[in-house]
């Protein structure tokens, strides 16, 4: 399963399923500003009221508890999430008793799988990943799903509504072939975000629960990826033990002769 994971884990914050129930999140702290959304607000407004709850950070390093499920089977796992704000975004999954069976590098311009279970590496440029998702989405984009960040490609569109009457906050919108779907709490944070892509047939749907502030950072410790497209359904969750902001981080990623390169 693991080889087929390592592919999975690295378009799993890109595209592709279908929605369950969603989880509310609880805040454990409110923060000590929140932009009040008003009605009288236009679209502008809001989105900007919506951006300035974003987390304004540097460096990113998580580590959580995962069961990654594809079709009937499941794996259990760590993952190590390291972020370096617009640059990289490192992953290492780690299966039962320490084995460490993969790494993923996404940056802007490439995507790299290293699959230490059957000595694999696959090296591709980042529009390999279009093949499972829109070419709207963006290496910013996955950057915003995996931190509970608004993506300002999205919200810049002007084309989206507002329902700010209901509980949580409703805003829907579609950027060329995508829709998309933010519900929002009472702090401007997201409870859910989902993605479809109609003519793909394809939608992602990812909840946040258990929000805790971490230095001044109001992070959600719960991740719930709910992802399917053709025959293709999986799921992922993500439940933090620890996290942190703005601390020097290291991405390991060597290709040693040992690795049999795949095209």
């Amino acid at each position: 399963m693991w080889s087929r994971s390592l592919v999975i884990i690295a378009v799993l914050f890109i595209f592709a399923s279908c929605s369950t129930k969603k989880k509310i999140a609880k805040v454990d702290h409110t923060p000590l500003e929140i932009p009040t959304i008003d009605k009288e607000d236009s679209k502008t407004e809001i989105a900007q009221k919506f951006l300035l709850s974003n987390l304004e950070f540097t460096t990113f390093s998580g580590k959580a508890k995962s069961k990654i499920s594809i079709g009937k089977s499941s794996q259990d796992a760590t993952v190590n999430i390291r972020i370096e704000k617009d640059k990289k975004i490192w992953i290492s999954i780690t299966a039962l008793l320490g084995l460490e069976v993969g790494r993923v590098l996404i940056t802007p311009d490439s995507v790299q799988i290293l699959n230490k279970f059957q000595g694999e590496y696959i090296g591709k440029p980042f529009s390999y990943l279009y093949q499972y998702a829109s070419e709207d989405l963006t290496f910013a984009n996955v950057q915003d799903l995996l931190l509970a960040n608004f993506s300002t490609n999205l919200l810049n569109a002007h084309n989206f509504e507002v329902d700010l009457k209901s509980i949580p906050i409703q805003l829907r919108g579609q950027k060329n072939e995508l829709s998309y779907l933010y519900l929002v709490n009472q702090q401007n944070k997201l409870d859910s975000f989902s993605l479809e892509q109609a003519a793909k047939g394809q939608k992602l749907e990812a909840n946040y629960a258990s929000y805790s502030n971490n230095g001044g950072m109001f992070f959600p410790m719960a991740l719930e990826l709910l992802i399917s497209g053709g025959d293709t359904n999986i799921s992922a969750n993500f439940n933090y033990s620890r996290v942190s902001f703005n601390e020097a981080v290291e991405m390991p990623f060597t290709i040693s002769n040992k690795y049999k390169v795949i095209n």
